[in-house]
């Protein structure tokens, strides 16, 4: 039902974590919750519309023909999916600062809300002309290559994501934007530009997807303790705090509902 894809461009894996296609030709209803994460997600689909309700989308078969793109922004809440009837997917997952490279509008610009349609007339005819192909990744490459532009501000804002992912150094978002050559203020604007939601709450979900890999990706079992104590929260009663509010779940809930969906990149609570 689910297929996930690594981009063959070397190049694009620099940018891109995965495509995902999603393909059924029978009526069917399928749910999922999807949590926070810094990765950004955009979506091709045929023959379905898309409605958005509080934190749902609900994703219904339409006329064949019909051609729709949605986008991610960054949330801080799960979002319930449904899908009902027979429906064309294409999704693209981004690494973080990865869709800045295809796009021409700051992401935050046209990424406010946790999803939205993305009009871009250019990448709808593609759309339109990939679905009737037999080779729709290969081609989705291709067309990437062709919106492929570098920008000196966004390589630059970049270099801040490792010290958001170090592991071990629980680094202060003062001392990250001094890390990186800019002023506090300067680092907050352009960092929220580029990635849709400010560095404290970046930090929070990277902090929380951290947690979860040490969980479902370990092999050895961890304790919450354990698990708490790795990603620098600051006690456990925090760890399930900062848990509840990302998931609506306490950690012990959404460690037994989470599933791993076609490897360990789609963590999903299927319904």
């Amino acid at each position: 039902m689910v297929k996930k894809i690594i981009p063959n461009s070397i190049i694009l894996r620099k940018y891109i974590e995965f495509f995902y296609v999603f393909n059924t030709d029978n009526p069917f209803k399928f749910s999922y919750l999807a949590f926070p994460h810094y990765n950004t997600g955009l979506s091709f689909f045929k023959g379905a519309t898309v409605n958005r309700n509080g934190f749902q989308v609900d994703i219904e078969s339409a006329a064949a023909s019909k051609i729709h793109i949605e986008i991610l922004g960054k949330y801080k809440s799960p979002v319930l999916v449904h899908y009902n009837g027979p429906i064309q997917e294409v999704a693209i997952i981004f690494k973080p600062f990865g869709i800045n490279r295809f796009i021409r509008e700051n992401y935050h610009s046209i990424a406010m809300n946790f999803s939205q349609a993305y009009q871009n007339a250019q990448w709808e005819i593609w759309a339109k002309e990939s679905f009737n192909s037999e080779n729709s990744i290969q081609e989705l490459e291709t067309f990437l290559f062709s919106q492929l532009v570098e920008s000196e501000e966004i390589s630059n804002i970049e270099k801040s994501l490792p010290y958001f992912h170090h592991r071990d150094l629980n680094y202060a978002v003062s001392e990250i934007a001094d890390l990186t050559g800019y002023n506090l203020k300067s680092f907050q604007r352009h960092f929220t530009k580029h990635t849709g939601c400010s560095p404290v709450d970046y930090k929070r979900i990277v902090r929380f997807r951290n947690s979860i890999a040490s969980r479902l990706k370990g092999n050895d079992f961890k304790s919450l303790t354990d698990i708490t104590y790795e990603n620098n929260y600051s006690d456990q009663s925090y760890f399930i705090k900062e848990f509840k509010r990302l998931t609506s779940h306490n950690p012990k809930k959404f460690f037994k509902e989470a599933s791993l969906v076609d490897g360990d990149k789609i963590i999903w609570e299927i319904l």
